[in-house]
Formats: structure tokens, sequence, C-alpha cells
């Protein structure tokens, strides 16, 4: 179930990555498509701006200057590398005139764009010879200030003849467009997609997310009613232990018996048969929170003693230690709830390890403090906060010697809170653990 899981996670993951990808696919085809509707728009725009008298004349002035150019440059009169400080001695004045004009021509619809235009050649036939006047690329004039994202608006090739001096020139030239703002344009533009992009992504990845830890959850509910099934004799393991072996004492040693054997023999199956009895409730109960029984009752530290003997019984390797400072005592609880909470912290500390426990009972003016110290393999820093929690194990699956449904220190906790009274761990790896129970009285 675990590998079926992880595999159904990497899916998710998967198509998760595959659907981000074809979605970016195609914003990134949007983003393409809206940019060369935008270019395909501005140049619509630069054609109406270039459409006019008044274009004409602004174009005509600075071809004009340079046919003037040439026609001194054929006579000898200037050089070719003087061309260009003549044309950028004009370019600024040609540039406020282009600026002015393309305020003037703007509609609302209109992109704020700069324009440029630069010459790349001119070339002089004269008498079949060629001439190569310029080559390059040189600004003629420009709206505004240069800016690096440019792009080609057209390409434009003319030519003039002087019939008669028969002169050819053939100009070069190009003509660009920039506009700043056409990423902020696009995503304007395409704010709805993304935001509905994005809102379905994370929907997505929500029902992934909601399913996966629907699946978990009903996984683990599967495994706390496997395990319950499995592990169920653990909770009665120790009183029909107790039971079978004081049972078995009267089968075999019925005649050699002194009647306070007998008796006390009698007593423990007694005890061990009501045990079970309350131990089906607790099972049963396991969810709801113990009625506190307030009936003062005489604790003996001989009565406390039985019921560790009761539990060395099934456990005859366990050493446990007893100490009490008095001999007897008063307290406000039940006896069984008493009962319980020692036995399972005994049970607790035998299943994960420990084979020397030490129980000790004090009672102040105020409090009855009842720890048990074992040398078990201790409880992780990480897992004490949850040691606690109903069905929660330190160690998952049938590994443990004896197993159990991670019922007993819940039941516990609930017990003691219903005492109005408060339970600690103070645990170590490799170095065991100690329960502290206190109890107001």
């Amino acid at each position: 179930m675990k590998r079926k899981i992880m595999l159904l996670i990497g899916a998710c993951i998967f198509t998760v990555i595959a659907l981000t990808t074809i979605q970016g696919y195609f914003i990134y085809n949007t983003y393409q498509l809206n940019e060369k509707e935008i270019n395909t728009a501005i140049k619509k725009q630069i054609s109406r701006l270039e459409d006019t008298e008044e274009w004409e004349k602004l174009n005509d002035t600075w071809s004009l200057r340079s046919k003037r150019y040439a026609k001194q440059y054929l006579k000898g009169d200037v050089t070719k590398q003087n061309f260009i400080k003549y044309l950028s001695a004009n370019k600024d004045s040609l540039s406020r005139a282009m600026n002015t004009y393309m305020k003037k021509m703007a509609e609302p619809e209109d992109y704020n764009i700069d324009y440029s235009i630069y010459l790349n050649s001119i070339t002089l036939i004269n008498h079949g010879k060629t001439d190569t006047l310029f080559k390059g690329k040189i600004l003629v004039l420009a709206n505004d200030t240069v800016k690096k994202n440019q792009f080609l608006s057209s390409m434009g090739r003319w030519e003039t003849k002087d019939n008669d001096d028969e002169v050819t020139m053939i100009v070069k030239s190009n003509r660009y467009y920039s506009f700043n703002e056409l990423q902020q344009t696009i995503i304007s533009k395409m704010t709805g997609l993304l935001l509905f992009s994005v809102v379905l992504m994370a929907f997505v990845v929500f029902l992934y997310y909601m399913s996966l830890k629907n699946l978990i959850t009903q996984k683990r509910i599967a495994d706390i009613k496997t395990d319950f099934v499995n592990n169920i004799t653990h909770e009665f393991q120790t009183p029909l232990a107790t039971m079978d072996i004081a049972i078995k004492t009267l089968q075999r040693k019925d005649g050699q018996m002194s009647p306070e054997h007998y008796k006390n023999t009698l007593a423990m199956i007694a005890r061990q048969n009501e045990r079970l009895q309350k131990l089906f409730r607790q099972v049963t109960e396991a969810s709801v929170m113990p009625i506190a029984s307030k009936d003062i009752i005489q604790v003996t530290g001989e009565e406390i003693k039985d019921m560790i003997d009761d539990f060395k019984l099934s456990k005859p390797d366990v050493t446990i230690e007893f100490k009490s400072q008095k001999e007897a005592f008063t307290l406000s609880m039940d006896r069984f709830h008493l009962n319980t909470i020692l036995i399972n912290l005994l049970d607790n500390a035998v299943k994960y390890g420990a084979n020397k426990i030490e129980t000790d009972l004090r009672i102040t003016n105020e409090n009855f403090i009842l720890s048990v110290k074992d040398n078990g393999k201790g409880i992780p820093a990480r897992e004490q906060a949850s040691v606690f929690d109903k069905f929660y194990r330190v160690e998952k699956g049938n590994i443990h010697n004896s197993k159990g449904l991670g019922l007993g220190l819940f039941y516990i906790k609930q017990l003691v809170q219903t005492y109005g009274g408060t339970i600690n761990l103070k645990s170590e790896e490799h170095k065991g653990s100690i329960f502290t129970i206190t109890i107001p009285i």
C-alpha cells in the first residue's frame, strides 16, 4: 500500500509538472501572438505616419542634402570623411521636426513609439564607374533618444539620376521603431489569462493534495484497524496469563496448598477476572473520557505490591522494585483506575525493552505522586509529544515482543486528567524513561 501511495504521489507530481509545462507553452505562444499583433499595429501606425506630404518633405530634406553633398564630392570640393559630420550637423533639427510631426499625427489608439532612420550606404555611378560615398550605419533622424530594443520597420532603397552629369546615386536606408512598454502592454493584456492559469493550477494542486491526504488518512485508519485486530490480545494478555498460572497452580497443587495460599490464589483469579471485564470496557470506551470516582478508598502499600506481583507472574524475566514512604493512605480515586495506570505503565516499560523497573510512590499533603522508571530503549525526543495520542505507537507494525494498540498511554492520560492530575515524561534514547504521575488529593 505504501508503494502504491508513493507511486500515486509521483504520478501526481508528474501530472502537475506536465500540466504546468503545457500551460506555460500556451502562455508563451499567447505572449508571442500578442507581441506579433502589437508589432503589426505599430507598423500600420508607421505606415500612416509615412503617408503624408509633410513626411515626404521631412524625408526629402536629408536625402536632398545627401545629393548636394554627392555633387560636391564628385567635383572634389569635399571628402568622404566629412560626410558623416555633414549629416550629423543637421540631425538635431530634423529630429525635432520629426518629434513635432509625430505628436501632431498621434491618435488615441496609437502606441507611444520611438522612430528613427539610419543611412546604410550611398553609391555613386559616374560615367559607368562606381564609387561608394558612404557605407556603414549612421543615424539620420529620430524623434527621441535612441533605445536599445529597436525593431526593423522597413528597408528603403531609392536612386536618382542626373542626366546632365550622367551620375546615378543609389541610397539604402533602414527604418526602426522601439516600444519600451511592449512587455508591460502584453502582460496587461494577458492578466486575465495569467490569473486564471494560476488559480486553475492552484486548484488542481489543492485537489491532488486533498485526494492524497484523504487516501493517507484512510490508509492510516485501515492500518489502525488492522493493528487493532492483530494485536487486541495484548490488552488482555496480562490478566489472562495471570489467571492461567493461578488455575494451573490450583490444578497441580490442590492437595498441597495451605488454606491461605489457596485463598490468595482464588483472590488473584477474582482480581484478574474483574480486571479482564473492565479492560473490555476500556477498549470500547477509549474514545470517551472516563468518569472520575470521588469515593475515598483506603490503599495500602501491600495492595500496590499485589498489583505488581500479579503483573510479574506473566513477566518472570523482569525485575520490579517498589518503594513507598507510607504503609497506607487514602485516595479519592477508583481502585480500578489506579490499577490501570500502574499496570499500563509497567507494561509499557516492558514493551520497549526494559528488564528492570523502579516504581516509587510518594504522598505529600497535596498530591499523590507515582513514578515508574525503566532501563528500556527510551523514546526519541521527536516522538515524546505524540506518545500520549490515541493509537500512536513509537514503532509501527508487529516488531514488538509485546504487541499493543497504542491505547495504554492515551488511556492513562485520560484517567490522570479526569482526576485533575498531570503526567510527565523524561526519556533519552538507549537510557530508559521516567513517567511521573501527580494527582491532587
